[in-house]
């Protein structure tokens, strides 16, 4: 039995989607990978990338501390058993044995974090970056022949915060320049 766990350095990550990278370790605890988040530097692609790679690696179950709703759902719907810490300084080893950590086994998407930005992805086609419908890239908020390209940085990058829906909010991972 497999289990994935967020982490960053030798924490877990306090969200899922934000975390370094993904340590894999074996029934005994030990760990037997350790890869670097695609959902860091994807942009729009990197979370169904990170989830491809959970399934790759056939995962069994991941333990989270925070996850939003709609990757929750996702992970759920892949039959991936998702459990929740409310601590971050345990060890992986320790969160290999979901029922002797007492971790909270997350059933619904619903019990995910909702997303302040969710309606206006959905608005927008998806990815919060108000691209034409059906026209997202692998570089979200950098494209080419965007007016923004004729504004001084500061401009830009913040036109890119509010695009994607970032806000200055966490670590713009998704707008970095």
């Amino acid at each position: 039995m497999i289990t994935a766990i967020p982490m960053n350095d030798d924490r877990v990550a306090n969200h899922f989607t934000k975390a370094n990278c993904l340590v894999f370790l074996d029934e005994r605890g030990i760990e037997i990978n350790r890869v670097d988040n695609p959902a860091l530097a994807e942009g729009c692609a990197g979370k169904q990338k990170m989830v491809d790679l959970l399934a790759e690696q056939q995962v069994d179950r991941i333990v989270v501390r925070n996850i939003g709703e709609q990757m929750l759902g996702k992970l759920l719907a892949r039959q991936f058993a998702v459990y929740q810490t409310n601590c971050g300084r345990r060890s992986a080893h320790e969160l290999v044995d979901p029922i002797a950590s007492g971790l909270l086994q997350l059933h619904q998407a619903s019990q995910g974090r909702q997303s302040l930005n969710h309606e206006a992805k959905a608005k927008s086609g998806g990815c919060g970056c108000h691209h034409p419908e059906g026209e997202h890239s692998d570089a979200c908020c950098h494209t080419a022949n965007s007016p923004r390209q004729e504004m001084a940085p500061s401009q830009r990058n913040q036109m890119r915060r509010q695009d994607c829906g970032c806000h200055g909010q966490g670590r713009g991972r998704c707008c970095q320049s």
